[in-house]
């Protein structure tokens, strides 16, 4: 039988990469990592090597599947050891992704003996290590059987990896695919159940360092399985079965067995896979990095720290550092500091250049993240100091800008906004931006506009607020005065003119509001929010109005007694004569302070709702406040016919009825609540208890007053009726002889004369009946306070009435012409005894009339025959 020779295609000759004595093929392995340019495919390569029993079709299978030409057994020069040490070839079939696929000398060789085994061993550890793709070569007749499988050999591979490279079940895990070769009728998912169930017995039963105890062999491995049928007798499937396993090593085929890992890059091959074989032959701390790898760690590391220590004590350096600690912007920084750190990265490169790439570039990020830190706090600072010059220069461009008054404040944010961002950008861009480091200035930039936003919303804010301040001032003095006045007044249908003059106050207060804010860009939801604010100002500060007069309700509730029971229709004061009804005037000013104590009960909605009473049998629907009114007011008629009937016994029985039927009723019982029903609490100015209280007190107080009206209108009555007859005769017959004696003694006469009107007058003066209507107690006070100041005033004018008088009689004017002059100086008396200017009382007139006769009398003293005669006949007249 002729030699087996490779499936037709492009033949790629293999390289031998150890050899069967274990010596490493430096030279060959990488003039074949030259020859393929691994170095150009970087880390897009993967590795698959292949164990098994020697002469169990190894090299076929790889011939057949990835189209390499290692050598195949003749079986006609019998069953022989073929491949010897560890061959490599590439793969031409597969073309997506470079593939180096490993043929491994063949274990449980007669050639070596069964003694030396150790060789068998470090290439199959070797596969384990290197091969992203590891296929097992078994036949299917050998599953189940402990040495035919090659178990064994397996069984220590995994022990010695465990034990030596002491993998990390996180990293990368290798792909086991076992071929199970001459497959039979037998199933493959039956061969899989078997072969899975040893291959984890043989897993359990190895030894482990303690952190891979409880560990699974799915936790380092990834396995897989497939089967092809007879070599010789299938042929043709076979060689099918091959192309479509072949598939599974391409990244876009069925079942890929293509797995992306972080490898070595390609041109590290060489290197990369005589450390490993270096280490497996030498038996030392397989746990530690490769010799390559370890020796440009600490390299360039140590190349590293030279380069930061040589920036760090540049003079150029420790100059720029000084400079940005001064607070400012200097100048240029960005260029000065990317000179620096260019200077150092080319150091660092030129002298790391033949150093493992991979360490080269993690020392060099390394490198980039010391010099980033060593820059940062010069780049906050200096994106400080612009962040802060910049936002100065915007705040003064926006006060400048809003003083003129040229534009409204959306158009000077706007205008001053974009020209504040474009001065930052370029002043970053030109003097702090270090072209190397990730800081481009969006960041900054954004931060700068956020922090200029802010500001901006702030002042906006602040304007607005100022605006609606101001508004809110006007609001107040527009409601203020309306509102206290009619709360004075408390006068029927209260709180609608209440909430007409909030509305009315509001909308005079928005239009001068809604003017000042022009310029401001408002939204329609900000204009809202604004009218609604002074609606809810003007609402809240009526309600402070309100509850200020609930606090002060009794003092309220007898301004209104005393208004209506002291004044008449006319509102001039009442003089309680024998005519007035005074406990129906009584009745009718204590229903108006109860009226007033209603209104102050609780604060009605300016939208007027319905709520259903809470009690069962109430028809219809009433307004809350409505009932609360209701209540108040008949607290106040219950406690008036109470009063009526205990007064008068007539009454009595009506009024008894009258209580019986309210205690019959269904509507609120004031005396019973606690509190007041559907009502918010919000809305209560006060509470039943604090009616009841304030309508006892009251009561109290009207008393005392109706009482004096009741104790003056009988002194008035007294006072107008004359003495009995009998009286006055016993008066004229008494004292006629006194009688006698003043009228034939003219000077008794005219003393007696002067001092009935001087009491007069001092009576009007004091204004007697009006201090007495107060009551007996008031009016004697009050008196007392008046008399001495009256009496100077009576006096005084008396005198000067009598020195008017005598005066032309002491010049000697004929008496016609002192008769004028008293005429002419009459109305002028009459005019300074006018109080106040204003016209005369009753009082100051009966004086002058009373006065008039005396001056005459005393002008008559001494006078002629003649003048006596004129003086009595103006007496006359």
């Amino acid at each position: 039988m002729a030699a087996q020779t490779a499936p037709k295609g492009e033949a790629v000759p293999p390289i031998q990469l150890i050899d069967g004595e274990g010596a490493f093929q430096t030279d060959v392995v990488q003039s074949f990592v030259t020859e393929h340019k691994l170095a150009d495919v970087k880390n897009q390569y993967q590795v698959v090597a292949i164990m098994g029993p020697q002469s169990s079709g190894k090299s076929t299978l790889m011939n057949y599947v990835f189209g390499t030409s290692f050598t195949m057994m003749d079986a006609m020069t019998g069953r022989r050891q073929t491949t010897k040490g560890i061959w490599v070839a590439k793969s031409p079939k597969i073309s997506e992704l470079v593939t180096l696929v490993m043929d491994l000398e063949g274990n449980d060789g007669r050639e070596r003996g069964e003694d030396d085994t150790n060789f068998e061993r470090q290439t199959a550890l070797f596969a384990l290590s290197v091969a992203d793709i590891l296929l097992v070569n078994i036949w299917c007749h050998d599953i189940g059987r402990e040495q035919g499988s090659g178990k064994p050999l397996l069984k220590t591979i995994f022990q010695v990896n465990l034990k030596l490279f002491a993998p990390d079940p996180n990293r990368k895990k290798s792909v086991l695919l076992f071929v199970i070769r001459d497959k039979t009728k037998t199933p493959l998912a039956k061969l899989v159940e078997v072969l899975e169930a040893d291959l984890d017995r043989m897993w359990d039963s190895i030894s482990k360092p303690p952190q891979y105890k409880e560990s699974k062999l799915k936790d380092f491995f990834e396995v897989q399985y497939t089967a092809l049928p007879h070599y010789e007798e299938k042929h043709e499937d076979f060689v099918a079965d091959a192309v479509m396993l072949r598939r599974r090593f391409t990244p876009d085929g069925d079942e890929t067995l293509v797995r992306s890992d972080d490898k070595l890059p390609g041109d590290a091959f060489a290197l990369s896979v005589r450390n490993i074989w270096d280490i497996i032959r030498s038996q030392k701390d397989l746990n530690l990095p490769a010799h390559k790898i370890m020796v440009a760690n600490i390299r360039c590391a140590e190349i590293k720290e030279d380069q930061i220590r040589a920036m760090v004590s540049d003079q150029a350096w420790q100059t720029l550092q000084e400079e940005v600690k001064a607070g400012r912007v200097v100048q240029g920084f960005g260029a000065r500091a990317q000179s620096l750190v260019e200077s150092c990265v080319s150091g660092y490169e030129a002298e790391a250049a033949y150093f493992d790439a991979k360490v080269r570039k993690e020392k060099g990020e390394e490198l980039s993240t010391r010099l980033e830190a060593l820059l940062k706090p010069l780049v906050v600072a200096q994106t400080a100091a612009l962040h802060e010059a910049q936002l100065s220069e915007a705040k003064k461009d926006l006060t400048v800008g809003l003083a003129s008054g040229k534009e409204g404040f959306a158009a000077v944010a706007a205008r001053v906004g974009e020209a504040s961002e474009t001065a930052f950008s370029d002043l970053f861009q030109s003097n702090v931006r270090v072209p190397m480091m990730p800081w481009d200035g969006q960041e900054e930039l954004a931060a700068f506009n956020k922090a200029l936003e802010e500001h901006i919303t702030s002042l906006r804010s602040e304007r607005i607020q100022e605006a609606v301040s101001k508004a809110e001032r006007q609001l107040a003095s527009l409601l203020s005065g309306p509102v206290i006045t009619l709360l004075d007044s408390c006068p029927k249908g209260l709180w609608p003119r209440l909430y007409a003059v909030a509305k009315d106050a509001s909308g005079s207060a928005e239009k001068p509001l809604l003017q000042a804010l022009e310029g401001f860009a408002l939204s329609p939801e900000e204009q809202g929010k604004l009218k609604a604010q002074l609606a809810g100002s003007a609402q809240s500060r009526l309600q402070g109005h309100v509850r200020e007069a609930a606090l002060t309700r009794i003092s309220r509730m007898k301004d209104k007694f005393t208004e209506v029971f002291t004044l008449d229709q006319n509102k001039t004061p009442r003089l309680w004569s024998r005519r007035d009804d005074i406990p129906a005037i009584a009745r009718e000013a204590r229903l108006a302070a109860a009226n007033v104590l209603a209104q102050l009960a609780v604060i009605r909605p300016d939208t007027p709702s319905t709520t259903r009473s809470a009690k069962p049998g109430q028809e219809g629907e009433a307004h809350v406040a409505d009932v609360v009114e209701e209540a108040v007011l008949r607290l106040a008629r219950q406690d008036l016919q109470q009063e009526a009937a205990s007064t008068s016994g007539a009454e009595s029985g009506s009024g008894s009825s009258s209580a019986a039927a309210l205690a019959r009723s269904n509507s609120l019982d004031i005396l019973s609540a606690a509190t007041w029903p559907n009502v918010n609490e919000d809305d209560v100015l006060l509470q039943p208890h604090e009616v009841r209280t304030a309508w006892r007190e009251f009561m109290s107080s009207s008393n005392a007053q109706v009482q004096q009206a009741l104790t003056t209108q009988q002194a008035n009555k007294a006072q107008s009726q004359l003495p009995p007859l009998w009286a006055l005769g016993a008066m004229v017959i008494l004292g006629w002889n006194e009688l006698m004696a003043l009228v034939w003694n003219p000077l008794y006469l005219l003393l007696g004369m002067v001092l009935v009107l001087f009491a007069r007058t001092l009576y009007f003066e004091l204004d007697v009946d009006a201090e007495m209507a107060k009551g007996s107690l008031p009016g004697a006070i009050s008196l007392a306070n008046k008399f001495v100041p009256a009496l100077k005033s009576v006096v005084h004018k008396t005198i000067e009435s009598i020195m008017q008088a005598i005066a032309p009689a002491e010049g000697g004017a004929p008496q016609g012409a002192r008769a004028q002059q008293y005429r002419v100086q009459e109305p002028s008396i009459q005019m300074s005894e006018l109080p106040h200017g204003g016209p005369p009382n009753n009082a100051s007139a009966a004086g002058l009339t009373r006065r008039k006769p005396a001056a005459e009398g005393f002008d008559g003293v001494g006078s002629t025959p003649a003048q006596q005669q004129q003086a009595d006949s103006r007496k006359d007249q």
